[in-house]
């Protein structure tokens, strides 16, 4: 199947707007270094920057149309999923573990486990254990799986009814009992209704509805020939949806209240981009996008681990050092950072995927093959 390269661009951009966040928000930078004014204007900057994961449940709400076989089970389905996404997860904890025994922070078991069969993305969890953002996988996981079942085994036209309330009720939900914010995760109202799965409930049920439109007008898209004054309009309007999204997302903090205008803005780039027919979105439909955003998946579960371990060990014993050298300190951090994405994407989720869809997928084949034939090589 094609791939769609400048839609690889939102999730770098994505990825980058959830590692400052967690670098000068949830690591605490500027909690731990209050006078260092740089802190605090990046942490102000960059407060936005969990919508991102909206973003993210948007993009995979789509691809998850765009790559649909409902002849497959739903446990093929979930396997491929868990097989893809677990690895890195699973490294995550086994280097949490080893990196708690220096001292830096503690290792929560019982959460840990939680986190390992999946719950920490629902209301079934109080605490996320210290792999936290997995509860993006567990929610995107737990929504994938509900929908693919509806989908399975209900007419279309019902699906799409019900997947449209439960955008509409979440996202309407979450904005009056949030005050108009789309964020959190762990939060949970009335003992149920959990933050994080309705995120993704609205976000990959959005992206469904994208997904279905470009399905079904697909050879139009690619036949659209619109006049030069039609391509500079539409270019305007991607080039307001992108300066909004990295603006709010890591240059400005929000002065609107009612988050919605994210998830219009995403949607609306989305689609931009699907079309293809402004300058902006032609231009960033390259490989430079697909050869970085492959690297996303492994930075946005691992950078965690670095920010935790400074924050135990650099960031709590030497302070005097981040005072005198503050953007060396965020230099070095972002580097490790990008050095350990790297890492575990060649490491551990590439030949991890690879040798688990050749063990679950690849070899029962082989064999079905070679008894038919007898044995031995062909």
């Amino acid at each position: 199947m094609q791939k769609i390269k400048n839609i690889e661009f939102l999730r770098v951009i994505g990825c980058l707007a959830i590692v400052l966040l967690h670098l000068f928000n949830k690591a605490r930078l500027f909690g731990l270094f209050p006078d260092i004014d740089l802190y605090r204007h990046f942490m102000s900057m960059t407060s936005s920057g969990q919508k991102a994961v909206d973003l993210f449940f948007i993009i995979s709400g789509f691809f998850f149309v765009y790559k649909l076989d409902v002849t497959q089970s739903l446990w093929n389905f979930i396997k491929k999923k868990i097989m893809r996404l677990y690895p890195v997860f699973i490294f995550c904890l086994i280097a949490s573990f080893l990196i708690s025994l220096t001292g830096a922070f503690s290792f929560t078991l019982y959460d840990n486990i939680l986190n390992l069969l999946g719950l920490n993305g629902t209301f079934l969890v109080l605490k996320v254990g210290n792999v936290g953002q997995f509860w993006y996988v567990s929610a995107m996981l737990w929504v994938l799986a509900l929908y693919f079942y509806l989908l399975k085994n209900y007419k279309k036209q019902n699906v799409n009814l019900t997947i449209a309330i439960i955008v509409m009720f979440c996202y309407g939900f979450m904005i009056h009992a949030k005050h108009g914010a789309i964020n959190s995760h762990e939060q949970t109202f009335h003992y149920i209704f959990n933050v994080g799965m309705m995120r993704a409930l609205g976000g990959i049920g959005v992206g469904y509805f994208i997904g279905e439109w470009y399905k079904n007008n697909l050879e139009a898209i690619k036949n659209l020939v619109l006049s030069i004054k039609a391509k500079i309009a539409l270019t305007f309007l991607e080039f307001i949806c992108i300066f909004f999204i990295i603006n709010n997302l890591m240059l400005h903090k929000p002065s609107f209240k009612n988050h919605i205008l994210f998830i219009i803005a995403f949607t609306t780039i989305i689609v931009c981009f699907l079309l293809q027919q402004g300058f902006i979105s032609r231009w960033l439909n390259n490989d430079l996008w697909v050869n970085l955003s492959k690297y996303t998946y492994s930075i946005y579960m691992t950078h965690m681990l670095i920010f935790n371990t400074f924050k135990g060990s650099l960031w709590k014993y030497n302070p005097e050092w981040v005072y005198v050298h503050p953007i060396l300190n965020v230099s070095i951090v972002l580097t490790l950072v990008l050095i350990l994405g790297i890492f575990t994407y060649h490491c551990v989720e590439k030949p991890c995927a690879k040798y688990l869809k050749e063990l679950l997928f690849d070899n029962p084949k082989k064999v079905v093959v070679q008894a038919s034939r007898g044995g031995g090589n062909p």
